[in-house]
This record gives structure tokens, sequence and C-alpha cells, in this order.
């Protein structure tokens, strides 16, 4: 049995594809647990599914103009189902998003599979999670060198930007491109009050930028 907290259909709001349509699988559970989470309301409960009727579930659901987002909490701690479902049905999606902390290294058939893409968000201080349990240098060197992941960091101000310099971007040649910075936010409220100060720093970095269109559209709501 698999423990799913929500499966809705809407668009990826955050990262390198957002705006473009797409079902979210959210799993529930996380083994890294942030301050500062804004789904750890909804990731904290969960349906159990049988594999199979999942796997049939989400199938009947596909849609090649669309992408599957595999999301949690933490979707790699359920990486022997999603090796499962990835195989039946990653030709009946456009793309396949694995939204991701970055802690765990993918395997099995996800590891190597051109259609899985890494929407990583690693942690940094402001999590207030030690930092033996939110940086595994294997893992982050594994996305990198994947040639499908993103490096998506929330931030509040430059001091998170040039602990991103030096704790992640330097030790592991993360080029620019490949680093997204998003407000540290809850609301629609925090998120546009924050957002000036955070484009100015991906101004004057060479960042990008990533919205948080959840936020933007329907405030605190899930599963939208």
């Amino acid at each position: 049995m698999i423990p799913i907290s929500e499966i809705f259909y809407s668009i990826q709001g955050e990262g390198k594809f957002n705006g473009v349509p797409a079902l979210f699988l959210r799993f529930a559970g996380c083994d890294v647990n942030c301050i500062w989470c804004d789904t750890k309301e909804v990731w904290m409960k969960g349906k159990p599914y049988n594999k199979k009727d999942l796997i049939n579930l989400i199938k009947s659901r596909a849609n090649k103009n669309i992408h599957l987002i595999l999301t949690g909490g933490e979707p790699l701690i359920y990486n022997d189902f999603i090796n499962e479902l990835v195989k039946v049905v990653v030709n009946d999606f456009g793309l396949i998003e694995i939204e991701t902390s970055a802690t765990r290294i993918p395997y099995g058939f996800i590891k190597d599979c051109e259609k899985v893409f890494f929407n990583t968000s690693p942690k940094l201080k402001n999590s207030l999670v030690k930092d033996e349990k939110r940086i595994n240098r294997f893992a982050i060197d594994f996305f990198l060198k994947s040639n499908r992941a993103i490096f998506k960091f929330v931030v509040e101000n430059e001091q998170d930007v040039l602990e991103i310099i030096n704790d992640f971007q330097k030790p592991f040649n993360i080029p620019n491109n490949l680093i997204y910075l998003m407000p540290q936010s809850k609301s629609r409220e925090e998120f546009l009050k924050l957002s000036p100060i955070i484009v100015e720093l991906c101004k004057k970095y060479q960042f990008n930028f990533s919205p948080r269109l959840q936020l933007i559209i329907w405030d605190k709501a899930t599963g939208v």
C-alpha cells in the first residue's frame, strides 16, 4: 500500500516548467521536515492505495500534453513504487517531474530515464534542518551530472544567496542557469512582499527567479 495525500490536476507553479498543465501525485511522508514547509499539513495525512489500483488511476488520467508531477513530502522515499509507476506511464505524459529535497539518490528505472526530470530543492540553514540531514553530496552530484535537474532554493535574503554560492554552487560547480531562487513564503501576501527583493538578488548574481504561482493564484488553498 502506498500513502497518497492528494491527486489533482493543475499547473506547475515553480521552477523551470512553471505554468505547464500537470497532474500532481502527492505522496505522504517526509524525512527532511523543513520549518517553513508550505505543504506539511497535507503530506502528513495520507490515504493508502493499492499499488496496482494507483497505477491504473494515474494511467486513466494520462495526457501527452501535460506533465506528471510526483511530489510530497519526499517522493523518493517510495523510489521502488515510482519505478513501477513510471515504467507504465512514461510514454503517456509529456514529461515526468519528481520534486525532491536532493537528499536521496534515485535508483532503478528513473535514474537514467530521459523523460524524468528532477525539480530539486536542497535545503539551506533557514530550514533549521541539520547539515548532515539536508546535504547529501553524492545525491547533489548525481542530479548535476544527470543533466535532468535544476536546483531551486527557498531564500529570504542575500545571506541565503551567499550560502548557496559557498555551500552548493562552488563545491559542486553548479552553473548559474540551473539555480533558481524562490521567495520563502506561505501566503500570497508574503510572496508579493518578498519577491521584489529576491528578483534584485537574481539580477545581482545572475540566477533564475522561480515564482510560486499556486500562492499568487490561489493563496493558501491546497489541491488546486
